[in-house]
This record gives C-alpha cells, structure tokens and sequence, in this order.
C-alpha cells in the first residue's frame, strides 16, 4: 500500500513539472505580448507574491541589481520584469508599494501568465529571449544578485 502512495505522489509530481514551461521551451505570441518581452534583449521574468517570505528577501536584491545593470553597458541587453500574482487587488497594491520595485511589474490576478509558466515553485525566476526559456530558477536562493550575474554570464553577457 505504502509503494503504491508513493507512486502517485511521484506521477503527481512529474506530471505538473511537465507542463510547466523548462528550458527550451518558447512562449506564445500573446504571452511574449503581455509581458511586452523585447526580442533583442534577454528578460528576466520574476513570479512573486506578498504570502512568499523567500520573494519578500529576495525581491530587493534582485531590484537592486535592476538599478545597477540599468546603469552599465550590460543594461541595454537586459531587462527585468516582475509577475504579481496575488489574487487580491488590495493585498497586491499594498505589497507592490512596500517593497517599491524599479522594474516593470504585471499585474498578474486572473493567473493567467503564471498559468501558462505552471512554475514548480516561488519565487520564480526565468531567463527568457527570443521568446525562447533559457533557464529558470527556483525556490529561495542565498545572494540572487551575484546568481543572476553568473547566470548572465553563462548566457553570452558580460
């Protein structure tokens, strides 16, 4: 009985991380809009919410790093993009004006774009260019600043 539980936990668990966007994949047309992605230019697209404690840390950071690749030659190559997804208009304005983000954010209640990312934890994190996932991070992540620039490196910028 046990080995049977177990197994339906696993079919579970890797039948919803197959849906979900991974490397490789592209987005559709309408998504890519939505998220007005600029094709020349990879976009880091970042899944939060006010319940998340791992995005109330590491938000920051990430901002931070925003503000200071927006001011080196990497900046126009580039660009960050936040995805609110707390359902409640009120909770997702309130925590949209504690944590004061730079970058762009969508407004995310109808769950329509984290519908389509289906992403396997938060926050969240994707690499996106030419509508096409370059890589993805998961989960709360010590020092996400320096992981993203490392990340970007691998990715050709430097």
């Amino acid at each position: 009985m046990k080995k049977n539980i177990w197994l339906i936990i696993i079919l579970l668990i890797t039948s919803a991380y197959a849906n979900a966007l991974q490397r490789g994949d592209t987005l559709s047309p309408q998504l890519s809009k939505k998220l007005n992605l600029d094709p020349n230019k990879i976009t880091l697209v970042d899944f939060f919410a006010s319940w998340c404690v791992s995005c109330r840390i590491e938000l920051p950071e990430v901002d931070a790093l925003s503000q200071q690749l927006a001011s080196q030659p990497i900046g126009d190559k580039v660009d960050f993009i936040g995805v609110q997804v707390d359902e409640e208009a009120d909770v997702a304005a309130a925590f949209l004006k504690e944590i004061n983000l730079s970058f762009n954010v969508v407004d995310d209640q109808s769950q329509q774009v984290i519908g389509e990312f289906e992403p396997i934890g938060m926050p969240a994190l994707y690499y996106i260019k030419n509508n096409k996932v370059l890589g993805i991070r998961f989960g709360a992540i010590p020092h996400i600043g320096q992981v993203i620039r490392n990340d970007l490196k691998q990715l050709g910028l430097k």
